[in-house]
């Protein structure tokens, strides 16, 4: 799994102000700079992929969980699309 859980905070916001979730996805960081070591930085492509907002209009905070499994879901799924070197 290359996404960790998510927090419960940026989801609930998003509820309450009824703002969408604007997904991004930092594709080949993890090849830019390695958790290894703090000073692995190396050039190289820096792919920024920015998904489709995710609606919360007829949301409320009992919904959350659900949010959060469509988001990780959605970036999970773009992540194997383009092919991202770490979730391997």
């Amino acid at each position: 799994m290359p996404l960790k859980f998510f927090f419960n905070g940026a989801f609930r916001i998003a509820i309450e102000t009824k703002t969408p979730i604007k997904p991004v996805l930092f594709l080949d960081t993890f090849d830019r700079m390695s958790y290894a070591n703090l000073f692995s930085l190396n050039p190289g492509r820096c792919r920024i992929v920015y998904l489709p907002e995710v609606s919360v209009d007829h949301l409320n905070n009992e919904d959350i969980d659900i949010l959060k499994q469509q988001v990780y879901d959605l970036m999970q799924q773009k992540l194997i699309e383009y092919e991202s070197s770490w979730i391997g």
